[in-house]
């Protein structure tokens, strides 16, 4: 893929966090200029999957499909009075980190482990990319068939080159959304939603 040479000096990591041992978590990141996914098996715990393969990439920057903290009113107090979303999520229409419950709870930890590894990580929210990008959001994660056609939009708004036979379930386009909106924070083009002290999302 085609971008600025100190850009691609940067090792990026996009994920998209499934249940611990469902084997839908999937990682997307860059490594020798190409586009590359791995993703976790079916009954492995995909905590200790995801621990050891960023241990390894040590990546520059994490960009993960999961709340990293909780509404304000439980830990900030004055000022915040939602026991569900936090205003991140309002702006986006996302799913709160309360109904996510001990999937959030599992990424809050991996953030607090990947921060003691030296790394950072970073909440982003894939289906506000494809708003943002201008994709066909009728055909986003409705059914597998619309997947290949999906990939080709977006290689092609994109203008850049990738092997879109890696892409095979909507997990793959998520992680891969969560990178390029790593990509775009790097290069300072990314939004963000939210409230620092509370919960900050980027994409």
């Amino acid at each position: 893929m085609k971008k600025k040479a100190d850009i691609l000096k940067k090792t990026i990591a996009g994920i998209d966090y499934g249940s611990k041992y469902a084997g839908t978590t999937v990682m997307c990141y860059n490594s020798a200029h190409k586009v590359r996914f791995i993703s976790s098996s079916k009954n492995a715990d995909a905590d200790s999957f995801l621990l050891a393969e960023l241990a390894y990439l040590h990546p520059d920057l994490i960009m993960i499909d999961a709340p990293l903290s909780l509404p304000g009113v439980f830990w900030l107090g004055n000022g915040y009075n939602d026991h569900f979303f936090r205003k991140c999520d309002k702006e986006l229409q996302a799913m709160s980190p309360m109904f996510l419950g001990g999937l959030t709870a599992r990424a809050m930890g991996l953030r607090k482990f990947i921060n003691g590894m030296g790394n950072r990580m970073v909440e982003t929210y894939p289906r506000k990319l494809v708003d943002i990008l201008n994709l066909p959001a009728s055909g986003y994660k409705n059914k597998k068939a619309d997947l290949p056609e999906f990939v080709t939009h977006l290689v092609n708004t994109l203008g850049i080159r990738l092997n879109q036979e890696q892409i095979t379930s909507w997990h793959h386009l998520d992680a891969l959304l969560a990178f390029l909106s790593g990509l775009r924070y790097l290069e300072h083009r990314s939004q963000e939603f939210g409230v620092p002290e509370e919960g900050v999302i980027v994409v």
